[in-house]
């Protein structure tokens, strides 16, 4: 029985680009959690998902409880992780109308038992589920269909893989819930095996499946909430330390810059240059042959991914279109004063978070992919460029 007075939190959990944040966004929008308060734990330093997921995709402050969006990045996701979590967790019980409950995503590198030892550290709130997710299509190509997390199957050679493989047995040893996700990428055969293994891995645990975000949260009300006894019980067991807060050997890499990407240059560095030690890249940039698009990259192993979120000011306040009133051309002015001179509000900003060899190699490759100063003149003066990105991409909403 969960008590009415204390606030039910839900962790959602799972390896680097897994598909959480797509599906806290579709969460997001469930008018059942229109007074929801949510927790955004990520490693990069600027909290790209926090950004998403705030109404206005206003920049999230580190540590802080804005509205009901709380952006605990960079060393409130690590060496803080207990003391922010726990101020915020004091602000959010302050919150009117109180939230009818707490959504936490998680950073894929977190080790799930200092998250959890945090999350419970208040008494007005209760953990109501773990849920991990697992990408249907990583788990096939990259653990045999699970199959190398229960040992039936030889451990992998790559030490990146064998180190994911070590994360992602970490975290469904303590899942509540664990939601199959992307299984429209691999035959409904190899998800029936997978649902298998994931059962005989976690036995306890709901298993719920999911294809383009289409598993909803009141649909894990049946599931019960998992006994906080127990889960120490299985940390302890397993000698698990509260002072190691992320996977080992996993790091946050950002790449800052005002320069566009060259756009057959950034393509060709993916098709060769992804290592398999880079977990994750995730962030904004813009291409020399869309000036006007903001672009959402994230990559997670072989699978990019670009969507458009919005259109950059120094763009936008040149009302081509004419859609724009006199006083909101001039807002945008005065929005561009401080910016770039040649570029404007336009930018890239990516964290690349993995195995450190393999991040600091593909940052350099990406730095390679920058538009040099006689491609930014020619930028200048509408030269076109080879662009062989899908033409249409798909809108945030």
């Amino acid at each position: 029985m969960i008590s009415a007075e204390r606030i039910p939190i839900t962790v959602l959990c799972g390896f680097l680009g897994s598909g959480k944040t797509t599906l806290l966004r579709r969460w997001r929008s469930d008018e059942t959690l229109r007074d929801a308060a949510f927790i955004i734990h990520d490693l990069s330093e600027f909290g790209v998902d926090a950004e998403l997921l705030s109404d206005d995709h206003s920049k999230p402050e580190p540590g802080r409880l804005v509205g009901r969006m709380a952006a605990l990045h960079g060393i409130h996701a690590s060496e803080r992780l207990h003391a922010s979590v726990g101020r915020t967790l004091r602000e959010i019980a302050t919150l009117d109308p109180a939230p009818t409950q707490v959504l936490c995503e998680s950073t894929g590198a977190a080790r799930p038992w200092p998250l959890i030892a945090a999350l419970t550290q208040d008494d007005r709130f209760l953990l109501r589920h773990f849920i991990v997710t697992v990408d249907a299509l990583n788990l096939h190509r990259d653990f045999a269909d699970g199959r190398v997390l229960t040992s039936e199957a030889n451990a992998p050679t790559d030490p990146a893989v064998q180190q994911a493989a070590e994360v992602l047995a970490e975290q469904l040893m303590f899942a509540s819930v664990v939601i199959l996700t992307k299984i429209d990428t691999v035959p409904r055969s190899v998800v029936d095996a997978q649902v298998r293994l994931l059962k005989t891995l976690q036995p306890q645990a709901t298993v719920g499946l999911s294809a383009h975000a289409g598993l909803r949260l009141p649909q894990l009300d049946p599931t019960p909430a998992p006994e906080l006894a127990d889960l120490k019980r299985r940390a302890n067991e397993t000698g698990l330390p509260l002072n190691r807060t992320t996977a080992e050997a996993v790091e946050a890499v950002v790449l800052r810059d005002p320069r566009p990407f060259h756009p057959q240059r950034l393509h060709d560095i993916c098709q060769r240059h992804l290592p398999t030690g880079l977990y994750r890249t995730k962030g904004f940039l813009w291409l020399a042959s869309r000036p006007a698009d903001v672009l959402l990259w994230q990559q997670s192993g072989s699978q990019i991914m670009l969507e458009l979120t919005g259109f950059w000011y120094a763009e936008a306040v040149h009302n081509h279109a004419g859609k724009l009133l006199p006083g909101e051309v001039e807002r945008l002015k005065s929005r561009l004063e401080a910016t770039h001179p040649i570029f404007g509000d336009r930018h890239c900003e990516l964290t690349l978070i993995g195995l450190p060899d393999a991040c600091t190699a593909f940052a350099d490759a990406l730095r390679s992919a920058l538009c040099t100063p006689a491609e930014v003149a020619a930028w200048q003066t509408g030269e076109a460029f080879a662009d062989p990105w899908p033409q249409r991409l798909r809108a945030l909403r």
